[in-house]
C-alpha cells in the first residue's frame, strides 16, 4: 500500500504536476515504475494538459509500416532528434487486413478510419473509426461512419474531420461527405464536392477545405464559413499517390511525371515542380514531414529516408536522414504532440 495520495510527499500536486512536466517524455516509461500512483497520473488529461499549458509538448512522429507489401501493419514513434521510442500499441479486434483506409491526427490523437477487406471486386467496406491517445497509450472505437467507406480523401478544419467520397460497397464512387465532431463522438453528412473525387487527397488552409481530384484540372474548396463548395482551376493534371504538407505548401508526388516534386501554394494558388529522386524498379516512396522538412521514405530501400528542406534561402538538396531508421515498409506517418 502506498503510503501517501501525494504526487510527491511535501509538495502541493500543481507544483508536483509543474515539476514533472518538465521532464522529457522520453524518460516517463521509467518514471511509471516509481508507483502506481505516478503512473497514473502521467497518463491522466490533467497532466496532458498541464504539458500543454506550459509549452513542454514534445513532437512526435508516427509512422505506419509493414514488414513486407500487404502484411499487417505496426507503429514505430520516434521523437525530434530520430530516437526511435518503441512501437505503438495494435488496435484491439481489427479483424481482417484493410485496404484503402484513413489515417490522421485530430485534438493530438491519432484517428484510423474505414477501409474494406476482401477484394477490389467484392469489397467490403467499413465504417469503423479507432482512435488512439498517447496519454493513455491505449486505442478505443470511436462512433461509426454513417456509410461504410474506403479510399477517401480526409482533412481537419476548425476542429472537424472532414471525410470526402471514396467508394462504399458496391465498388462505386460516394458523391458525399461525412463530418466528424470530436465533441459529441457523431458523424453528419453533408454535400460533396462537385466532382468526383477518385482516390484525391484533401488539406486544410485558412478555415477552407481543399479537395484534388486525380486525373482532373481543378481543386474543390470548402468555405467551413459560407458552407459552400467553389471550383478552382488549377491547369494542372496529376494523379498524386503520396502527399505532405508542410509550412502551408503541398508537396506531392505524382505518378505521371517521376522525377518531379509537386509543390502547391494555396496562398498563392501556384504550381512549381522541383526534383525528386526517383527508385528503380518501379518502386514508389512515400512522403512526410518531420522537424518542418520535406521526407522522402524509400520503399526500395528499406530503412532509408532522405530529407530537404525547401524553406532554406541558399537553396535546397536532397540528402540522407540517418536520424531516421524504419524496420520496415512506410505505409503513412503523422506528426503527433503530447
Amino acid at each position: 500500500m502506498e503510503s501517501s495520495s501525494w504526487i510527491i510527499p511535501g509538495l502541493t500536486d500543481d507544483v508536483a504536476a509543474l515539476c514533472l512536466s518538465r521532464i522529457p517524455r522520453s524518460n516517463f516509461r521509467l518514471l511509471s515504475q516509481v508507483c502506481r500512483r505516478w503512473k497514473t497520473f502521467l497518463r491522466s488529461d490533467h497532466f496532458n494538459a498541464v504539458r500543454k499549458l506550459t509549452g513542454r509538448m514534445e513532437e512526435f512522429m508516427c509512422v505506419l509500416m509493414e514488414d513486407k507489401p500487404g502484411t499487417s501493419v505496426y507503429w514505430e514513434v520516434f521523437d525530434s532528434s530520430g530516437y526511435k521510442l518503441g512501437r505503438v500499441p495494435n488496435i484491439p479486434d481489427p479483424g481482417p487486413l484493410k485496404w484503402g483506409y484513413g489515417v490522421t491526427v485530430l485534438n493530438e490523437k491519432i484517428l484510423f478510419i474505414g477501409g474494406f477487406t476482401g477484394s477490389i471486386g467484392t469489397p467490403h467496406a467499413s465504417p469503423d473509426v479507432y482512435e488512439f491517445s498517447p496519454a493513455t497509450n491505449s486505442w478505443r472505437k470511436l462512433g461509426d461512419m454513417n456509410i461504410p467507406r474506403y479510399s477517401f480523401s480526409l482533412a481537419e478544419v476548425d476542429g472537424l474531420l472532414y471525410v470526402v467520397q471514396g467508394f462504399s460497397n458496391d465498388g462505386y464512387c460516394l458523391f458525399n461527405t461525412e463530418v466528424y465532431n470530436p465533441q459529441t463522438n457523431q458523424w453528419s453528412l453533408m454535400d460533396g464536392p462537385n466532382i468526383q473525387v477518385a482516390i484525391g487527397f484533401a488539406f486544410s488552409f485558412k478555415s477552407k477545405l481543399y479537395v484534388l481530384d486525380n486525373g482532373t484540372a481543378t481543386i474543390d474548396m470548402y468555405d467551413t464559413k459560407t458552407k459552400t463548395w467553389e471550383m478552382l482551376e488549377s491547369n494542372e493534371l496529376a494523379a498524386v499517390y503520396s502527399y505532405t504538407v508542410v509550412r502551408n505548401k503541398v508537396y506531392f508526388l505524382d505518378s505521371e511525371r517521376p522525377g518531379r516534386l509537386g509543390v502547391f501554394d494555396p496562398e498563392e494558388n501556384s504550381w512549381t515542380r522541383v526534383f525528386v529522386p526517383t527508385e528503380p524498379r518501379g518502386f514508389q516512396s512515400k512522403l512526410g514531414q518531420w522537424n518542418n522538412k520535406v521526407l522522402l521514405f524509400l520503399r526500395g530501400s528499406v530503412g532509408k529516408t532522405i530529407i530537404n528542406d525547401f524553406n532554406k534561402e541558399e537553396g535546397s538538396e536532397w540528402r540522407d536522414c540517418d536520424q531516421i531508421k524504419l524496420s520496415g515498409y512506410h505505409v503513412y506517418s503523422v506528426l503527433i504532440k503530447f
